[in-house]
């Protein structure tokens, strides 16, 4: 049977400013290029290895996304195409809503004060304790996760 799902919430990188730099990024090649030349005689390895890079962090934009799926069983959050973690109601020592402050950027964020954070902007999140370790997992529906789980947290 499966289990139902009370919170669900899908998260990007959609911030108008990122998206500025990062589209701002994609000059770099386009400005190794003398454009009144052949295009193919141009192209060195240097080139070649930035322009590759450049897309590759555009590619990685687009595509990543961060998905957190709470049921009475267990908190699951994705972090396409990093990482999948599962942590389970009854593992966890504490559970909690807070407002863990800019910890210097947004992706996944190790060794800070509340432990690992996976968040894509903002500042509240569902911290988790477990045996060995803590965890925060950002959100940007903080009063409807309040509000669902309210039963769940320790």
């Amino acid at each position: 049977m499966k289990d139902k799902i009370l919170f669900q919430e899908t998260q990007k990188f959609d911030q108008w400013w990122l998206w500025i730099i990062v589209l701002g990024l994609l000059l770099i090649p386009v400005s190794f290029f003398n454009w009144s030349e052949s295009f193919v005689d141009q192209w060195t390895i240097d080139k070649i290895i930035t322009s590759v890079l450049v897309v590759g962090i555009l590619v990685l934009f687009l595509t990543s996304k961060m998905t957190t799926t709470i049921t009475d069983e267990k908190i699951r959050v994705s972090f396409f195409p990093f990482l999948k973690r599962e942590f389970f109601w009854d593992g966890l020592q504490q559970a909690q809503i807070v407002d863990y402050g800019f910890v210097g950027g947004w992706g996944i964020r190790i060794w800070t004060s509340y432990g690992t954070i996976y968040n894509v902007r903002g500042s509240k999140g569902i911290h988790i304790k477990t045996a060995d370790k803590q965890y925060v997992i950002g959100t940007q529906k903080e009063e409807e996760l309040r509000l669902k789980i309210a039963h769940l947290l320790k």
